[in-house]
């Protein structure tokens, strides 16, 4: 997510393949971020999300500013010595 792609964000929803391929994120960790969500309480929820047949759809700026505020992704250290 680079500075000129973030002022052009659209408000649209997106499903957590097309949020993982815009954020940077795992789309797994984007599908597990949505299931914690979908299971807040909604005026508590940090990104809004509604579940659809196919899947979890995402609100396309709440999910860049939340992404934003966590930084850029970066794969765990976990060390096996």
């Amino acid at each position: 997510m680079d500075d000129e792609k973030d002022e052009k964000i659209e408000a649209i929803w997106v499903n957590v393949t097309e949020g993982a391929q815009i954020t940077g994120y795992n789309r797994g960790y984007v599908v597990q971020l949505a299931k914690r969500l979908w299971d807040q309480p909604e005026d508590s929820r940090e990104i809004r999300v509604r579940k659809r047949t196919s899947g979890y759809e995402l609100w396309l700026p709440d999910l860049v500013t939340y992404m934003k505020k966590r930084g850029p992704y970066q794969k765990s250290s976990i060390r096996t010595d």
